[in-house]
């Protein structure tokens, strides 16, 4: 009896100690290469720490840190990404289908960038055949310069306005348009072509809020965190 139980115990030791030793990698490895498809992220990279290691198993982590470039956040590709928490807990299947997804947390942190190439990349998505177009973000405004056709005509476009958060949405929301060498002749129309959703906070699997949407030249900073 007492040979069986040592024996046990000795198997106990070395899956444990397998364990701390092998599924961490496993997990970093899997979840790394799973978000960045996920994401469409040029690079993703993940930390993770938890012990004993076999918690992994249960998705349950005492610290979480990942960074990715070039990913989408929603509607919109952001330059920079970086998720970071303590005491995290993720869906069942999150390790394995690499899901940017939480189910709790005692700490979580978002942070994202969005570039004047990233918001144009989604104005171009978003707004029919708008072409030739620059993007400048500055702290007081975001103009845009190009051209778009119109009843088979080529005009001149230039938009202002701003990134804004409203009910757990982010937007780009127009706040003047020109539009010039259009069968309109020169028009100024104002918000024709209504908010732009970069973000709905709401629906990603993540215990977040918004902290703050702010513009500073040639991005803007999205930030958000668990609020207790």
């Amino acid at each position: 009896m007492r040979r069986d139980l040592t024996i046990f115990s000795l198997i106990l030791i070395i899956l444990i100690v397998f364990s701390q030793v092998a599924l961490p990698p496993i997990a970093v490895r899997t979840m790394e290469s799973r978000l960045a498809s996920a994401s469409q992220a040029k690079s993703v990279q993940v930390h993770l720490q938890t012990t004993p290691a076999i918690l992994l198993l249960l998705g349950q982590l005492d610290r979480l840190d990942i960074t990715a470039e070039q990913a989408m956040l929603g509607q919109v590709r952001v330059d920079s990404l970086r998720l970071s928490g303590q005491n995290v807990n993720l869906p069942a299947d999150a390790l394995v289908h690499g899901q940017l997804a939480v189910k709790a947390a005692d700490q979580l942190d978002l942070s994202a960038v969005v570039t004047a190439d990233d918001l144009l990349e989604l104005l171009q998505r978003k707004v029919d055949k708008l072409q030739d177009a620059e993007v400048t973000i500055t702290p007081q405004l975001i103009t845009v310069n190009g051209k778009v056709k119109i009843a088979g005509r080529m005009a001149d476009i230039h938009m202002e306005g701003r990134v804004l958060e409203e009910d757990g949405n982010i937007y780009f929301r127009m706040t003047k348009l020109d539009l010039k060498n259009s069968l309109l002749g020169k028009a100024v129309l104002g918000n024709f072509f209504g908010d732009i959703l970069l973000v709905n906070l709401t629906k990603l699997a993540l215990p977040v809020e918004l902290d703050d949407v702010v513009q500073q030249d040639g991005q803007v900073l999205i930030t958000a965190s668990r609020h207790k």
